[in-house]
């Protein structure tokens, strides 16, 4: 979000140039590393006596023993694994040679009885699955991983006679256990396979894992919970873990007396353990129809609060007891958008309980276990008198968010993972109709430009990028699809579909589409079809999204005119044409797309007439009188851009100049983000790009000024080092002085006017405005005096100045309240602040503390090497981190969705420079990336771009900057 000015952009990469003309010296960069000369001096002796050491060695032995290997390797297929890959783990062959299991046989109930000691860190338990037999078979596959498994027994039902089992293997790479049964089992036959398990409780985060938590006193508490999207299941309990292999399960759990367990679905009966003093037998009703993803328990603790929907479902939140009281809002929300959805899919909840629980150590921001969802902290706990309302908006989006999914995704679910798009697209869609449903000041409809379109638009811009629709085998490639296509242009992409059909027969054919396969799975062409159906247009919905979905990137929509004639003619968009990316996929529609085209006309006394018109996979024309000006993608619903020819950029230009509110500030935000992508790419000047922010000296909406703060800034980054630096800081600085003086530092306005006011704060405060940091700083001030006073609305603006211009005594002072602090939002905040220092030791002690898991628990070390990454101080420290620890993020992260994705373009996007772009390709070419394999080549691209843009725009920047900045600048301090 552009708010984040240091540290989050909408580009794949903001980098500086430290290597071109105008990069600070080697002595500089070395600081960075907290290098002294002396010690380069000594490294650069010992890595020379290294080098020369190695040097001798391959020499004596190159002779010897080059070829073996290498011939071996370019004699196997490509897409087959060798043959001795496939050795079970007591030496023999294992029979079955695909990553999916085979679909002989399909679940149709689990009975699980599981004992978790959070003392002795480890569980053990018992399942039985019954089956049905789908083809004859002689043999049973399902998954296991990192359990050892035990007592095996398969009986025919309903007879219970035993069939024997002749042998069992394990296939570790697969997580796969193989067993060998003595003769076949007919097709329609059901069987009970009976297991018992045991495995460890450690701290991780998928699978059963260990958590814990500090309460008020100090005193370090421990749970266990659950996370097993996409494929974590099997690290539990041995299992189908396939999405379409749905099943119904039972649970019983054992527990201390103290403590309470939960599940998917309600209790119904606790009893004492039979075989240990103060343990409980919990008891929970049997769940529907679902896929072991969706499967979740938790034992802790925590305390709760409830409440109940108008239909009757039974509302809880959970959270440690000295938190509950930031519960409050979360339960607000899920009753009323439980109640919303409710009418809005005409389907009710199918479950008789939702609850919600805060889970001090989680992965990703939330997961929709049918009935169970668990949260990150800051996800779902909001204390009005310590947290923004963009914090209490961020609680409402994600609980929105997974209450969607419990109907897209839970009730129907997809069949196979290369559709995991239909639940998160659907998903982040629909939360900004609950979210909208809670407070219509928040204007969420105006947000979505800059929340959802504008980052899918970038990230889908380049040739790294993938279709929505991708396919997958391997959990790497699983968790790889969970990024920003399948969620931000999923969502884009619906939002568009969902325009040019209509709001009724939209929702008409989305409830067709849940009733049709509710407890089952569906494919994208169900979807489209359901659509269809509901179409009174009559229009092929799969015909038109097929061109969405099963190509990556998107259209730049070209308006060219001659007289009253307007051509719209489409080409595929790429920021950066002259990439070296090898692109993994291609389009079999030639990158052309069926384009529901929204575009304004504007008459003569400035009204804005909406008109639409497809472009079937070519070009359109229309009249318009030659004296109207025509903008494309009126009201920013299309999943494109527009390019004009230069005579109607100026006149868009001078419109706004002159009077820029004839054109919405959703508008107004596009026009900014579309003309700067295009100086990127060489569509257009970059000099026309600078021309239109002359106007946001009047500009006093939220949107433009997020869009316009999000493209100087990469502009900033870009010429970080060079000498023109100065007056483009003054330039931007002066823009905004008008607005600032406007909202100065007053705790008053709507939503929109305050996270305005917090972004030109920031935007001060990182460019250095003298009176802004004055302010700034002296609040810092004020609040180490007195910590519960200070504005929640920018009191992240305050730390970060505290801490940017501050010394080490006020970042420990910052460090101890981030420690200490019982809200969650509030801590996000002080772990930002604590990155914002220009001291190199403090980054460099503050990375290793994410190591250590006592200050930074392991679910924060993305972030803060995001912070530090970000951070011009801390870039290299950053990238120098990840290296030497790569081994461990890998194995920490491995099987986590985003995260690994996340360390690798948040250490390297920021380089700009071909020595950075080498080492980073290197490093990666001897390194396993695992499910980051398409995060390097995002990467490697991005860097690629910040060093052709500089190359591009850095001389026409600066000649711009002497032309305009002492008109339109003065002093800001």
């Amino acid at each position: 979000m552009a708010d984040d000015i240091e540290d989050v952009s909408f580009l794949p990469g903001d980098t500086l140039n430290r290597k071109s003309l105008y990069e600070p010296s080697i002595p500089q960069r070395c600081r960075q590393l907290i290098c002294s000369k002396q010690k380069a001096t000594i490294i650069v002796v010992v890595m020379g006596i290294f080098i020369l050491v190695i040097a001798l060695i391959a020499a004596f032995a190159r002779s010897g023993s080059r070829t073996c290997e290498a011939q071996s390797t370019e004699s196997a297929p490509p897409t087959a694994a060798p043959l001795e890959d496939y050795i079970a783990t007591n030496g023999k062959k294992f029979p079955w040679r695909d990553i999916r299991l085979p679909s002989s046989i399909a679940p149709l109930e689990y009975d699980i009885y599981l004992h978790p000691n959070l003392t002795q860190r480890q569980f053990s338990g018992d399942v039985n699955i019954k089956c049905k037999v789908i083809e004859e078979t002689k043999f049973i596959v399902l998954h296991s991983r990192d359990l050892v498994v035990s007592n095996f027994l398969v009986k025919i039902l309903p007879d219970n006679e035993e069939k024997k089992i002749t042998k069992h293997l394990e296939y570790v790479k697969n997580e796969q256990i193989y067993l060998d049964l003595e003769s076949s089992i007919p097709a329609g036959n059901e069987i009970l396979i009976k297991m018992h398990f045991e495995g460890k409780l450690i701290k991780k985060l998928s699978g059963f894992y260990l958590s814990s938590y500090e309460d008020s006193k100090n005193v370090t508490r421990y749970l266990a919970a659950t996370q097993f999207e996409a494929t974590a299941a099997r690290q539990a309990f041995p299992c189908f873990d396939e999405p379409a292999m749905k099943a119904k399960f039972s649970m019983s759990i054992v527990r201390e007396q103290d403590f309470k367990s939960l599940f998917n679905m309600p209790l119904i009966s606790s009893s004492p353990f039979p075989k240990g003093a103060n343990l409980m037998v919990d008891k929970f009703q049997q769940s529907v129809k679902m896929s072991t993803y969706l499967v979740a328990f938790i034992v802790c603790d925590f305390d709760s609060i409830r409440n109940t929907t108008k239909a009757g479902t039974n509302v809880t939140v959970y959270a440690p007891r000295d938190q509950i009281s930031q519960a409050h809002y979360a339960l607000h929300v899920a009753v009323t958008v439980l109640d919303s959805y409710n009418k809005l899919f005409g389907i009710p909840y199918p479950l008789p309980k939702q609850d919600l629980v805060a889970i001090p150590d989680f992965s990703s921001g939330a997961m929709e276990n049918w009935g169970l969802i668990t949260y990150r902290m800051t996800a779902v706990l909001y204390d009005p008198k310590h947290s923004s309302s963009r914090d209490k908006e961020w609680v409402a989006i994600v609980v929105a968010h997974e209450l969607a999914h419990q109907w897209f995704g839970n009730l129907v679910t997809m069949k196979w993972w290369d559709d995991l798009w239909l639940n998160e697209g659907f998903a982040t869609f629909v939360e900004y109709l609950g979210t909208e449903s809670l407070a219509e000041s928040w204007k969420m409809e105006h947000q979505f430009f800059e929340l959802t379109l504008s980052p899918a638009l970038t990230y889908d811009s380049v040739k790294s990028s993938h279709p929505i629709a991708t396919p997958v085998h391997n959990p790497d490639q699983i968790n790889d699809l969970f990024d920003s296509i399948s969620y931000f242009k999923g969502a884009s992409v619906i939002r568009m579909l969902k325009t040019f059909l209509g709001e009724e027969d939209f929702n008409k054919g989305i409830s067709s589409y849940l009733k049709k396969y509710s407890y089952s799975n569906a494919v994208t062409n169900d979807l489209w079809q359901a659509l269809s159906e509901s179409s009174r247009q009559k229009i092929d919905v799969k015909a038109v999204m097929d061109t969405w979905t099963l190509q990556m990137g998107y259209p730049v929509i070209t308006l060219s005119r001659q007289g009253s004639k307007v051509t719209a003619s489409q080409s595929r968009y790429l920021s950066f044409p002259n990439s070296t990316i090898k692109e993994e996929f291609q389009s079999r529609f030639g990158y052309k797309w069926y384009v529901p085209f929204v575009y304004g006309v504007m008459d003569e006394s400035q009204k804005i007439v909406e008109n639409k018109i497809w472009l079937n996979m070519t070009q359109a024309t229309v009249n318009v009188d030659s004296n109207k000006l025509v903008i494309g993608n009126y009201g920013n619903t299309g999943y494109y851009r527009v390019n004009y020819e230069l005579a109607t950029w100026q006149k868009i230009i001078q419109q706004l100049k002159t009077n820029h509110k004839v054109f919405s500030d959703g508008d107004r935000a596009g026009f900014i983000s579309d003309a700067f992508e295009f100086s990127r790419s060489g569509l257009l000047d970059i000099t026309v790009a600078l021309e239109m922010t002359k106007y946001l000296a009047d500009e006093e909406d939220f949107l433009p000024w997020s869009s316009a703060v999000n493209a100087l800034t990469y502009i900033k980054q870009r010429i970080q080092y060079r000498e023109e630096i100065t007056s483009f800081k003054e330039y931007v600085l002066k823009l905004m002085k008008k607005q600032m003086l406007r909202l100065g530092w007053k705790q008053d306005g709507d939503y929109l006017t305050r996270r305005l006011q917090s972004l030109l704060i920031s935007v001060g405060v990182s460019y250095g405005d003298q009176a802004t940091v004055e302010e700034a700083t002296k609040r810092f001030r004020q609040w180490r005096q007195d910590p519960e006073n200070i504005d929640p609305e920018i009191q992240d603006r305050i730390f970060d100045a505290g801490v940017t211009y501050g010394t080490e005594n006020d970042w420990t002072f910052v460090k101890n309240q981030y420690l200490t602090v019982q809200v969650p939002s509030k801590r996000s905040q002080l772990m930002k602040a604590l990155a914002k220092s220009r001291d190199g030791a403090l980054l460099g002690r503050y990375l290793e503390y994410a190591l250590d898991g006592k200050i930074i628990k392991q679910q924060d070390i993305s972030t803060v090497i995001r912070y530090v990454g970000g951070n011009i101080n801390g870039r290299l420290l950053a990238w120098r981190f990840v290296q030497r620890n790569w081994a461990k993020l890998r194995k920490w992260f491995g099987d986590v969705s985003f995260t690994l994705n996340d360390i690798i373009k948040d250490s390297t996007s920021e380089f700009s420079t071909r020595f950075d772009l080498e080492e980073v390709q290197n490093f990666f070419k001897s390194h396993d990336a695992g499910p980051g394999t398409r995060a390097i080549q995002i990467a490697s691209e991005s860097i690629q771009m910040n060093i052709r843009w500089l190359e591009q725009n850095g001389e026409k920047v600066k000649s711009w900057l002497e032309k305009n900045a002492d008109q339109n600048t003065a002093s800001s301090g």
